[in-house]
């Protein structure tokens, strides 16, 4: 039996391949997704079409976005944090950029049905 932290796990090692529907089967259906809208992929995005959007979004404003997980551990229930930082090349500028945040993630019935990004940010990407 995966633990939720292995799924979640599962979801960055796929995302690091570049594997966005494996990341979007990990979801349940009617997941919430929300990232600070001081990004320019921020948003709030509800059901798997819509994170499907986000990630739309997050290739149109980086040529390639990096994430070094530096911790990932269960919070208790049903909930797992995640101490990261975000690199990458902004599309338009070519400029090097990047942040520290920290993702929540709630697991029910083995899918990851919730998602929250906060950012360390003295002002937001443009």
């Amino acid at each position: 039996m995966t633990t939720n932290v292995e799924l979640v796990q599962g979801a960055y090692d796929a995302f690091s391949k570049g594997d966005i529907p494996t990341v979007v089967g990990l979801l349940a259906d009617d997941v919430v997704w929300h990232g600070p809208e001081t990004l320019p992929h921020g948003g709030t995005f509800k059901g798997t079409d819509e994170v499907m959007s986000f990630f739309q979004g997050l290739g149109a404003a980086w040529e390639n976005l990096g994430l070094d997980v530096e911790g990932i551990s269960a919070l208790g229930g049903d909930q797992v944090i995640a101490l990261l930082r975000a690199d990458g090349t902004r599309r338009g500028s070519g400029n090097a950029d990047g942040y520290g945040a920290v993702h929540v993630f709630s697991v029910t019935d083995g899918k990851i049905s919730r998602f929250r990004e906060d950012v360390d940010l003295d002002a937001a990407l443009a």
